[in-house]
Formats: structure tokens, sequence, C-alpha cells
């Protein structure tokens, strides 16, 4: 069989990401035989629905396999429709998050999808993949998988997840091609993802665990090493982002990578998702002796009691803890925010704003609250349908406000007006370049007032609402060369030891 894996366009920007999850189906599927061409749009924000079959096609596949995400399922469904007009005898399957919510609702469309895969995909796409190569009709004893049978859509029995992550091939980044993804690290260096777990035990009402539930499984140590080995020798990599819903959950896993990092002496720069319940102060230490540079924190808010509404399971002293003592451990942190939890008011945002602002965070981001289906937020919410949403809903579903496509949110499930709920995404943002750690650092390094009221200038929230882009780009570019911050980049590896 020849199958060919697709990722529609986020028509509001170049998804710099590669489809690891595309990768890991691809090579499972090509280890029984079968032949597979990976198409990721995600690159190709302006690609028309026409370009995109007619590329798809032109590789003459037997099945066409879309990935599918809530913000995005509307192209993914104007995609299976269009593969199905172009290629009518060639079946469509449909995978990923959103339809694994959704997965005999999908099929209930006629025009869209033969398929749907819930769940973890390699195995089940194998099996479908062998059906199909049969000329099998009956699919009743494929876990993990729903399809059109003579009666309606079918949904079989769920797939139990995979519980050794070592017996699963390394994702085929030769088809993903990722040296075509513009990832950098902090550096300016070409930076790539791997996937070191599985699943997340923690149940925070805005995240989704549909694909990998809550158990939590790791990679070997000596897997994870030789993948990053494999990666620098074809491509000169150096720099590796663990895309994980959360790298760090047992500890003494966590200090045995990093004895192993630094006995492996390769001098590779790595980032990870932390919580900032799980670590102290020389487990910091160890991770930026091992090489890494850079912890993300999903923090969200700044008020407690809006914490603890979301399930969070942290203080505001755990997160100031965290980030300063990542910070003095020479490793930069991001932190992630959410504005419109529920229940937020004009006050408790204002918090959020000024807990970013406070902390020694080198990067920060604001989203949109949004709940996705799957999530604890969800099924607050998810009575007020009946069946199904539109798809013209989940077009509003993405934490990227500002885009072309979202300028409010899906819900506000916050206490504020939407009008007012916007303004403060705008203001948040412009408060943390201005007033954050970063801003700060480099508004100290800036030797002349002239230098520092240009830095002011650039940052300004009309400046960015105009458009002017080459005046930010030039004067990010400018102030670079003024402000080293030596003092602020991360210590080699080798330099620390």
């Amino acid at each position: 069989m020849r199958l060919a894996l697709v990722a529609p366009p986020w028509d509001v920007m170049v998804n710099a990401y590669p489809p690891l999850g595309l990768g890991y189906v691809a090579a499972a599927v090509k280890e029984r035989g079968h032949t597979v061409s990976v198409h990721d749009f995600g690159l190709f924000p302006g690609a028309t629905v026409n370009e995109i079959v007619e590329a798809v096609l032109a590789t003459k596949p037997s099945i066409i396999g879309i990935t599918t995400w809530t913000h995005l399922y509307h192209v993914c469904c104007e995609l299976a429709q269009a593969f199905k007009r172009s290629a009518p005898n060639t079946p469509v399957l449909m995978g990923g998050p959103h339809v694994t919510i959704f997965p005999a609702e999908t099929l209930q469309d006629e025009a869209t999808a033969d398929f749907v895969i819930f769940g973890e995909g390699e195995f089940t796409c194998g099996d479908l993949l062998d059906a199909l190569d049969r000329g099998a009709t009956e699919f009743s004893a494929i876990e993990g998988l729903a399809w059109r049978g003579p009666d309606g859509p079918v949904r079989n029995h769920d797939r139990e997840l995979t519980r050794d992550l070592g017996k699963l091939p390394l994702p085929d980044r030769e088809l993903m091609q990722i040296e075509r993804y513009p990832l950098r690290a902090w550096d300016g260096e070409p930076m790539t993802t791997m996937m070191t777990s599985r699943g997340c035990p923690y149940a925070c009402t805005y995240c989704f665990k549909g694909l990998f539930g809550r158990r939590y499984i790791t990679t070997p140590n000596e897997r994870i090493i030789a993948e990053m080995d494999a990666i620098n020798a074809r491509y000169g990599i150096t720099h590796f982002y663990f895309v994980d819903d959360l790298f760090v959950v047992n500890v003494n896993s966590l200090l045995e990578f990093t004895e192993a990092m630094i006995k492996h002496k390769a001098n590779y720069r790595w980032q990870c998702l932390a919580r900032v319940d799980r670590l102290q102060r020389e487990h910091y230490q160890a991770m930026a002796a091992a090489g890494c540079s850079k912890v993300h924190y999903g923090i969200e808010t700044g008020d407690p009691e809006v914490m603890v509404r979301v399930d969070k399971e942290a203080t505001l002293d755990e997160v100031r803890n965290a980030v300063k003592w990542c910070d003095e451990s020479g490793m930069m942190a991001k932190g992630y925010f959410m504005i419109g939890l529920p229940g937020d008011t004009e006050e408790s945002v204002q918090r959020t704003i000024s807990l970013a602002c406070e902390l020694p965070l080198h990067e920060a981001m604001f989203s949109l609250t949004t709940p996705f289906p799957g999530t604890g937020l969800w099924n607050d919410i998810k009575h007020r349908f009946d069946g199904i949403p539109r798809k013209d809903l989940f077009r509003r579903a993405s934490y990227y406000y500002g885009t072309r496509t979202v300028s409010e949110p899906m819900f506000n499930l916050s206490l504020l007006p939407t009008k007012r709920l916007i303004e403060l995404m705008d203001e948040a943002e412009y408060a943390f370049r201005t007033r954050g750690h970063r801003a700060r650092m480099i508004e100290a390094e800036l030797a002349t007032p002239v230098k520092r009221w240009f830095f002011r200038l650039i940052q300004h929230k009309w400046v960015k609402r105009l458009g002017v882009g080459p005046l930010r780009n030039c004067g990010k570019n400018w102030l670079r060369r003024q402000t080293p911050l030596s003092g602020n980049t991360p210590v080699a590896p080798a330099a620390r030891r």
C-alpha cells in the first residue's frame, strides 16, 4: 500500500515544528513493508486546496491520511472532500487530537473520511493498511479504528496505550525533511524536536489527555541519546527541544538522564517542559551541567484562586522559586500564561501580568483560554451542543490571538467582557516587552538615552499593530549587536564542569 500522510496548512503562520506524530506513523508502517510519503503543508500557509490535492495525488497514494487539530478541522474537512472528488476510489483516513474525541461523529459527514484512528496511531494505521492490502471490507477487529460500515459509522474497541516506547521505531525524519523547518535555538542555530515520553499524570482542566492518557511512560536514556546522536550525524544539529507533555515527572529518572548526558560528552543543548513544583535548586544545577539551556513552564495565572480553579496543583511561591533557581543555574526560562481562565477578573488578569513581568523569564507567551474538546474546560460547556459542534466554531479554537482567523475567543470563560479580554491580551504582551526581565536586562546594558528610547519605541503596541515589520526587525537586530547580554547567556556544559 502507498500511504500519503498530510498535515494541513496553518493559514496564519508557518508551523516550525516537524510533525513528529506523522513521523512515528510513517516509520511504523514502513516497517510493515508499505510505502509512505509525508506532506506537511504547515510549511506553506498560503497553499490552496487545489495545490495540496495536486501535490498529494502526484504520489499516486492507495490511501490518504490527514492529521487533524481542532483549530484546523474545517481545513481538514475541505481537504478530505477535495480528495474524494478528485480521487473517489482512494479512501481517506483521519487521525489526530480532534477526531480522537469525535471518531464516529466525524464519519457521519458522508463527504469526509472513510476511516478515523482515535488515540495512538502507529499500530492501528499499520493494521488498517495490512487489511486493505488483503482486500478486506470488514474492519471490526482493528482496535483504535472507526470506519464507515454498511449501516453507518462503527467505532471499534479502544487500543491499549503503548507501554514500551523503546519498541517503537524512531520517527522518520528523512520523510519529514526536517532540514526545511525554521525552528531555531536561543543562539540562532537550527533546533529540532524529540519526544522522550508519553502521557502526563496531572489533571489540569485546560489540557488534553486523549492521545496518550495520564499514564507516564518514558524512553530509556540510551535510546534518547542514540536518537540525538543519529540526528546530529545526519543533520549536524546540536540543539534539541523535548516536546513531551511533561519532561520532568520522576526526579530520579531526570538525574539518571543528566548523568548519562554528562558522561556522553557530546556538548548537546536541550530544552524541556517542566512543572514548577517538581524540582529543587540542585536539580536545576544538574540539568544545566547536562546541557539544558531553557526550561518551559506552564504557569498560566498569577492568581492563586484561579490556579486552584483549573486544578493546577501549584503555588505562586513554587512558581517564583522554580524560575529563580532556573535563572540562577544559567538556564533561560519561558513562561506560558492564559488570559480568560474560568473566573478571571480584571484584578486576576492584572496579577498574571504583574507576575510575568516580575519573574526572571527570558520569554513569555500569553494566550487566549480555549476549551479544546476532551479537556475539563470542554466538559463544562459541551452540554450547550446537540452532537458535534459546527466546524465554524472550531475556526476560533486557537490560542494565537491576533491572527487573521482569531479575533475573539472560541468561548469567553472569564467574568470579563470579550472586548476587555482582548484588550488585556495586548496589554499583557506590551507589558512584558517593556517591563519584563529581558527588557530590564536590555535597558540596563544600553549605554545612552537614545538607545533606550529606540528600544521602547520598537516595543510599542502601535508599531506592532501598524505592521511595521521592517522597523521592528531592524531595531531588534541593531539592539542585538548593542547588547550581548553575556552574563545571561547559558554556559556550555563543558565550561560548567
